[in-house]
């Protein structure tokens, strides 16, 4: 007879942990946002471009042989993250590596411009400095050359370095690949 206090003991513990597991993926479809603590915790991030993204608008950029095109490239920065504006990027003197956006080597082009915006003002370590957070939005304009035809590779490259609070990334230069429409 010892053994039914025992066997209704055991269905009891299995009882409980079933509502455990059941409250919890209940609570889980709930809420989203909740995290899985027996999920494997991601890697922190290495370099810049693993909290940078790009992207350019429109999709399709068309234009004639020797016209000009302008166009967008995006660049989402993760939360917590900030970018230094462009005016660090050919400065020699400044500490911070600022945000560029370059013709990669192959690019056939006769003139190219990129227009930053402006950054906010901020302060890393204790010295105030220009920021860039969340997205920002360059406006570029670049001149195909008179012989352009068909599709037209435009490689690009943006150059970044990500900075939370208490460290900087290391810088990464991120390919950005646009095709352009020679009509």
């Amino acid at each position: 007879m010892r053994l039914m206090p025992v066997a209704l003991f055991a269905a009891a513990v299995v009882a409980a942990a079933l509502v455990v597991v059941v409250a919890a993926t209940s609570a889980a479809a709930a809420d989203p946002t909740a995290v899985d603590p027996a999920a494997p915790a991601s890697k922190p991030p290495r370099v810049s471009a693993d909290v940078v993204t790009t992207s350019v608008s429109p999709a399709k950029i068309t234009a004639a042989a020797g016209g000009e095109v302008t166009f967008t490239v995006r660049v989402d920065i993760a939360p917590t993250w900030h970018l230094y504006d462009h005016s660090y990027a050919h400065d020699a003197e400044a500490f911070y590596i600022g945000i560029d956006l370059v013709p990669g080597e192959s690019a056939d082009l006769a003139a190219y411009q990129a227009a930053f915006p402006p950054g906010k003002e901020g302060e890393f370590m204790g010295e105030k400095v220009s920021m860039l957070y969340d997205r920002v939005d360059i406006k570029v304009t670049a001149k195909l050359p008179d012989q352009a035809a068909g599709k037209v590779d435009l490689p690009l490259v943006l150059t970044a370095q990500a900075c939370d609070s208490k460290i900087c990334l290391q810088p990464s230069d991120i390919l950005i690949a646009v095709t352009l429409h020679v009509e």
